[in-house]
């Protein structure tokens, strides 16, 4: 009877996907139930079992590919996300229209692969992507406004140079002819291009008249005995800046860094300047080389030094290091806060050490603390998901005793057991709860206030209070609470006893006087009680 069922149920089994064919599984269900139904037999049958357990097999494979498929749905999400981010990266930052346009296909063909695999509910997505596509293109038709303008810009100033060496073309030739071909020379490689069309016919007229110019420097070779000890001059400049240092006043590598910077700039300097008088060559190269060996000689020094500060910086780090590893494994988050924070501090005051070591170190100590921080702050959701709990709770107790019939104290001091219980944590809403519950359980005593009720079953709130799991810490601050209650009080009766020495023996100051001293005795009433309370509470606490 089950026979074809079994057979179809084995062949979508074997399917790729059992997602694609969940319609066609809930109709094998359906017919297996049926069948199931008209069988006529109390005992199941093999293909009826078979067919049960291949149902169930399909089930599970069903709900894995429907998991799969979410992980997937957010992993596209993902993927989506980061290409959006790339795409602002590129309105943002890229200037070339050349090369967006080439980055833009890219992002595009990425995101066509992505959307072919997406699913419908990420339309909120595709939304944003269209937005900055939209705002790429406004970009890019400014840029393209902006080159417009710089390639007319460059076609002027060359225009300029072009006039300038033509004038330059017809005069005598002199030094500072020379300095002003050079000077023009470096102006026209500053500027940027021109417009294609143009290129050819500005480079032809710009070399033509070059080689005017230069073959009309009949006297260069005489000038250049004179450029020569110019040269000369500027490297003795450069041998005497170097010599100047004073190694003595560099006390940190920064220090050092900035001079090494200096030194480096002025022998890149060195080489581009041109030859000196031949005679002053040898002497001059034996002067620069000494005063170089001399200031890195010392860098040495001072960084062989450095690097056992280095070593001795770096025992110390991995030993914060190793404290923090220890502490992470602790269970009291809260408490070793403040131990955190100290040895963060400790690390600050620590110099640094090699660079190679700078950054594992640091990503080490930095990951260990990131890990305790992240456990505290999952302590914490843990500890506000049991305090949204009890608030909860606190307010079905208040509905429920709002909407009890008070036949006897018992019950109402089971709705007030209840309450203490709530109060091993305390939350935002404990104290705006605290008035709601008090006044609902005021309109339900009789002939007392509820401060009454409550000393009264003083010995059932502590045996409560007494049951957390708190070290007696919710004991200790019901003491702190009596006591600030008392000298709270004290400070009232304390005043009732000033505010008597002002009456007089006017009409009626008897009847007042009467009243301060019925409240103050009222008062030491209460400051008994409480210290009786007080002795309950340090007596459950021995």
């Amino acid at each position: 009877m089950f026979t074809s069922i079994v057979q179809d149920l084995k062949g979508l089994l074997s399917s790729n996907s059992v997602l694609n064919e969940s319609k066609k599984l809930d109709e094998l269900i359906q017919q297996y139930n049926q069948m199931k139904n008209q069988s006529i037999n109390e005992s199941e049958d093999v293909n009826e079992l078979l067919a049960k357990d291949l149902i169930n097999e399909l089930k599970q494979k069903l709900k894995t590919e429907r998991e799969a498929q979410k992980k997937q749905n957010e992993i596209i999400k993902e993927q989506k996300m980061e290409i959006i981010h790339q795409l602002e990266e590129l309105i943002e930052n890229e200037q070339n229209i050349g090369k967006a346009f080439a980055d833009l296909k890219s992002i595009r063909d990425n995101w066509t692969k992505l959307t072919e695999k997406s699913p419908l509910e990420q339309k909120e997505i595709d939304r944003k992507f269209s937005k900055k596509l939209e705002d790429f293109y406004y970009n890019i038709n400014i840029y393209k406004a902006i080159q417009e303008h710089d390639l007319k810009r460059n076609q002027q100033l060359k225009e300029v140079i072009l006039e300038k060496l033509k004038k330059h073309s017809s005069e005598t030739a002199s030094k500072n002819l020379i300095l002003e071909i050079k000077q023009l020379r470096t102006e026209w490689e500053s500027i940027g291009p021109v417009t294609r069309d143009l290129q050819d016919d500005f480079w032809s007229k710009y070399r033509s008249l070059l080689d005017i110019l230069y073959l009309n420097f009949k006297d260069f070779k005489a000038s250049e005995k004179e450029e020569q000890l110019v040269n000369l001059n500027k490297k003795l400049d450069i041998i005497r800046c170097i010599k100047e240092i004073n190694v003595s006043d560099l006390i940190s590598v920064k220090d050092w860094n900035i001079k090494v910077k200096k030194v480096l700039s002025k022998q890149e300097e060195w080489r581009s300047i041109g030859f000196v008088p031949k005679e002053s060559k040898d002497e001059l190269w034996k002067s620069y080389r000494l005063a170089c060996d001399t200031f890195f000689g010392a860098k040495k020094v001072f960084f062989d030094e450095q690097k056992k500060i280095y070593k001795a910086n770096k025992v110390l780090k991995n030993e914060l290091c190793k404290k923090a590893e220890q502490l992470l494994n602790s269970e009291n988050n809260y408490e070793l806060t403040k131990e955190f924070i100290d040895l963060q501090s400790q690390w600050k005051k620590i110099g640094p050490v090699h660079q190679r070591d700078e950054q594992y170190l640091w990503h080490k100590f930095h990951k260990t603390c990131n890990a305790f921080f992240q456990k505290r702050k999952d302590s914490k959701k843990q500890l506000d998901a049991e305090r949204d709990s009890l608030n909860i709770e606190k307010e079905n107790i208040i509905n429920q005793l709002k909407e009890t019939s008070i036949e006897s104290e018992k019950q109402l001091l089971d709705h007030l057991s209840r309450w203490w219980k709530t109060n091993r944590n305390h939350t935002r809403k404990s104290n705006q709860l605290e008035i709601k519950f008090q006044e609902v359980l005021e309109s339900k005593l009789e002939n007392k206030t509820v401060r009454e009720f409550e000393n009264e079953n003083i010995q059932a709130k502590i045996g409560i209070y007494k049951d957390f799991n708190d070290d007696g810490e919710m004991l200790f601050k019901e003491s702190k609470a009596i006591k600030d209650k008392i000298s709270s009080l004290q400070k009232d009766i304390t005043q009732y006893e000033n505010n008597l020495s002002f009456f007089g023996n006017s009409k009626g100051s008897n009847e007042l006087m009467k009243d301060v001293y019925q409240k103050m005795d009222d008062l030491k009433e209460q400051i008994s009680s409480l210290k009786d309370q007080l002795k309950l509470i340090k007596t459950s606490l021995k």
